[in-house]
């Protein structure tokens, strides 16, 4: 549809930014679902991770290169694929918290790992769509 209404230089600078937009769009609420899984205590091995993911994308989104693009959004499918097995796997426990917290930590395991998979899915659209349409 975008190729009949515009050359194909166009088409593929807009289905770039497209597929990058997607990227953040992932991204941000894969980090607003670990957000909610460590706000207190501070899960730092979860939250950092996905910081530097979003960073990444926002950066990914604003950059010119094809190079430049692929690799961040590498780095935000690292980053994101760590929180993801993290959470499955439980290989760095979250901080105790007091109160009932031992109880609600298992339940927010896998909200964490649902926003680290879609972090996943963000960052590989941006490593595909930036390889396909970016020259």
């Amino acid at each position: 549809m975008l190729a009949s209404m515009f050359d194909e230089e166009t088409t593929k600078k807009v289905m770039s930014k497209l597929a990058v937009l997607v990227t953040v769009v992932c991204a941000w609420i894969g980090l607003v679902m670990v957000m909610i899984t460590s706000l207190k205590p501070v899960n730092h091995v979860a939250l950092w991770p996905m910081l530097l993911g979003f960073s990444c994308a926002g950066a990914a989104l604003v950059t010119g290169g094809k190079k430049t693009k692929v690799n961040l959004s590498y780095i935000l499918f690292l980053a994101s694929l760590w929180v993801m097995l993290n959470a499955v796997m439980g290989w760095v426990a979250p901080p105790a918290s007091e109160g009932m917290g031992e109880l609600v930590a298992p339940m927010m395991a896998p909200v964490s790992a649902v926003g680290g998979f879609l972090g996943v899915l963000g960052g590989l659209v941006g490593i595909m769509g930036s390889a396909k349409y970016m020259d």
